[in-house]
């Protein structure tokens, strides 16, 4: 527990490292400053002429403070307190060859090699001083080497603590660079830009949050995408069923006002004209469930129901309820088969109803009556065919052939055939290819 407690992460031990080896760097170049400057101090030449008359002032003014003060050679106290009010002056009083004031003194035992060198008057190396109970040698020196390192130390270290707060400075800096990079790459993000990539060049926990932000951004947009594609799909979904319903729903109005009308020759054909609106009506309780069901099964892609049947009766049922439908509507229908061999189709097969179910619908609504609707069905090299023409009203646009007929060639396709559709000479083509089975 306690090892987790005190283990740093790379965001911390890289700024650790960064101080540690900033401050190392400035102390490597604070000696390195110093030692060139102690070099150069030690080795520069200076006139002491020019500090003779700094020598003789200072001495007077100690004479003049003695004597008004009537200072006692023993008084060490009233000496340092004249002492400490000089600047960069050094002074040493000697009696009988004796030491007994040094102004420098606790430097020399601090520092025994301290960098000055004493600028006395070539005639006269000393003044004398009288006190009150006697006399003293005093020795003025001025420190000017001492003035010029004091001020370069001062320089020096100046320089090294801003060289490391900038350097540390820099690496905030660029810490915050990043962040507000973040910051921006997230304002994006909300406004919609998923796609877009955040950038780090770092190798921290900022770069692990990038691309947690990222992996999360390119989630959403993936999850915004299938939204987009399921919404779509639902929408297909209740556009081709609505499109579906309304035939066979046309197809039982216009039986139930055959009924009405009394336009039926016999029982038999009332019986006939009932039984198609049970056909149409199970269809159309098929369609609605199976839209029901898409939405309640969180909308889930519908899930064909395969199954082997013999292909020869489906096709004839298929084409003769259409043709049967088209006939009670007026319509002149020929229907012309070539399926000998018995085969199978692998179908679902409310689904196949569906498209004809359409083709039905568009037959209804775009053909002409006038002239005969022609279907054909027939076997070559392992594959049904089915062709259909009709020749379409005047002035019609055909607009809205195109949301049944894109779900049928989908459900076609997924029956791994094919389905095409064209217009020529004012005459509309359908073209179904499906696989077949001759054994099951």
């Amino acid at each position: 527990m306690w090892v987790n407690r005190i283990k740093s992460s790379k965001l911390e031990l890289k700024l650790m490292l960064k101080v540690a080896s900033s401050g190392f760097i400035c102390i490597l170049i604070y000696l390195l400053l110093i030692n060139l400057a102690v070099y150069y101090i030690d080795h520069m030449n200076v006139n002491s002429e020019v500090y003779h008359e700094k020598i003789l002032n200072t001495s007077q003014d100690f004479q003049n403070y003695i004597t008004e003060n009537e200072v006692s050679i023993k008084d060490i106290s009233a000496i340092k307190a004249w002492d400490k009010k000089q600047n960069l002056t050094h002074i040493k009083l000697v009696d009988n060859n004796k030491v007994i004031y040094d102004s420098l003194d606790y430097i020399v035992r601090i520092t025994p090699k301290v960098s000055y060198i004493y600028y006395a008057p070539a005639k006269n190396p000393f003044q004398v001083i009288t006190f009150r109970d006697g006399e003293a040698s005093l020795y003025v020196t001025i420190l000017f080497k001492q003035r010029i390192e004091q001020r370069l130390d001062y320089i020096i270290g100046i320089f090294c603590v801003l060289l490391f707060f900038i350097s540390i400075f820099s690496e905030f800096k660029k810490l915050v660079r990043d962040i507000l990079e973040i910051k921006k790459g997230i304002q994006i993000l909300e406004g919609g830009n998923l796609t877009f990539e955040i950038q780090s060049k770092r190798k921290d926990e900022i770069t692990d949050l990038v691309n947690s932000i990222n992996r999360m951004s390119k989630e959403l947009d993936l999850q915004r995408k299938e939204e987009e594609i399921l919404k779509q799909k639902n929408y297909d979904l209740v556009t081709s069923i609505s499109h579906d319903i309304r035939t066979p729903l046309t197809t039982v109005n216009s039986y139930i006002d055959l009924i009405l009308e009394g336009k039926y020759s016999d029982a038999v054909e009332l019986n006939r004209f009932l039984t198609k609106i049970k056909e149409k009506s199970i269809l159309i309780n098929d369609l609605t469930d199976n839209l029901f069901s898409h939405f309640l099964n969180q909308n889930k892609d519908y899930s064909y129901n395969f199954e082997t049947i013999i292909g020869n009766e489906f096709i004839i049922h298929l084409l003769s309820s259409m043709e049967e439908s088209l006939k009670d509507k007026g319509y002149q229908v020929v229907i012309e088969l070539d399926l000998q061999d018995e085969f199978f189709l692998k179908v679902d097969i409310m689904q196949i109803e569906r498209v004809f179910n359409n083709l039905e619908g568009n037959l209804i609504k775009y053909a002409r009556k006038s002239e005969p609707i022609i279907y054909t069905a027939s076997l070559v090299n392992n594959n049904l065919y089915i062709t259909g023409n009709n020749y379409i009203l005047e002035n019609n646009p055909l607009d809205s052939h195109g949301v049944g007929i894109i779900n049928c060639q989908e459900i076609i396709k997924l029956h791994l055939g094919e389905m095409r559709t064209f217009i020529e000479n004012e005459n509309y083509h359908v073209i179904i290819t499906l696989p077949v089975y001759l054994f099951p």
